[in-house]
């Protein structure tokens, strides 16, 4: 999930990007595949109400894996190694890239519970 504005920042939405596990990458890594990205709560269709709110329950998600193998075959597919993991953390980077790319989810509520944010 990505906070994107534009207009200004008049405009913001919450980009989701889905992606399925397709299988174990040693101890502490895992293959993901690209899936879709759809726009979520976005200020726009809020500013609509129910019309807004029917717009955004309709609307289909991008096929952002499709779109990505087309460019390139194999790009909708990433590697994640977990470097760091506790009850409330997990530090993940992207193995094919460099030591930059780092990813931070914090559990939000009680363990259990579901609930993350990423920073």
């Amino acid at each position: 999930r990505v906070k994107v504005a534009t207009l200004g920042g008049m405009a913001t939405s919450i980009m989701t990007t889905r992606a399925a596990i397709m299988g174990a990458e040693g101890v502490d890594g895992l293959r993901l595949k690209v899936e879709s990205t759809k726009p979520e709560e976005s200020t726009i269709l809020k500013k609509l109400g129910p019309l807004g709110e029917l717009i955004n329950s309709n609307s289909q998600p991008f096929p952002g894996g499709e779109a990505l193998e087309r460019a390139a075959p194999g790009s909708s597919e990433v590697v994640m190694t977990t470097t760091y993991l506790d009850e409330g953390l997990r530090v993940t980077r992207n193995k094919d890239r460099s030591d930059d790319d780092v990813f931070v989810w914090v559990r939000v509520g009680e363990f259990g519970g579901g609930n993350t944010a990423s920073l």
